[in-house]
């Protein structure tokens, strides 16, 4: 009987610690804006996201900026905080980042995304872009915000707000 009891904890605690680590999927430009992400300068993430989406992922959401090779400052994100979901196949997926001004390669960011960058200010560095990258097909899976790896504030951008960021006239405050 009390072995039962235990077992029904156990399981409403994996249960509770399972709802509780999945990340918010944002689906609309006012749920981002309602994060706060990437706001007001000199923070650069929404700039960054919008850069992204609309230079470096195609339609099919093939990648057009390459991870691999370190483009734009693109770097080997470890996941060892499980700030992200964990990659079942980490032959087949990747997760990669982007947004450190201090990465090199990241001066080859646009303008708008590098313009309020202080090196003595960590608010204009502390916006990040992570990627779940399909190492066959160079297909991005997911696409992720995050302010400085904070679990609290890591979201994973939807279908409808990446095809909203797509637009050349989305605008984001």
């Amino acid at each position: 009987m009390a072995g039962q009891v235990a077992i029904r904890l156990l399981m409403r605690l994996l249960l509770l610690v399972a709802l509780v680590s999945v990340l918010k999927t944002l689906d609309s430009v006012k749920e981002l804006e309602d994060t706060g992400f990437g706001r007001p300068p000199p923070r650069h993430g929404l700039k960054l996201l919008r850069w992204y989406i609309q230079s470096c992922v195609d339609n099919n959401m093939v990648a057009l900026c390459d991870p691999i090779r370190g483009a734009y400052g693109f770097h080997l994100f470890q996941n060892k905080g499980r700030l992200l979901p964990k990659l079942r196949d980490q032959k087949l997926y990747t997760y990669y980042t982007i947004g450190n001004l201090h990465s090199p390669h990241a001066e080859d960011l646009p303008y708008e995304v590098r313009q309020y960058y202080d090196k003595d200010d960590p608010l204009s560095n502390m916006d990040r872009v992570l990627v779940k990258y399909n190492n066959n097909n160079k297909h991005i899976e997911e696409i992720y915000i995050s302010a400085h790896y904070t679990k609290k504030k890591t979201y994973r951008i939807g279908v409808n707000l990446l095809d909203s960021l797509r637009q050349p006239t989305a605008v984001i405050y």
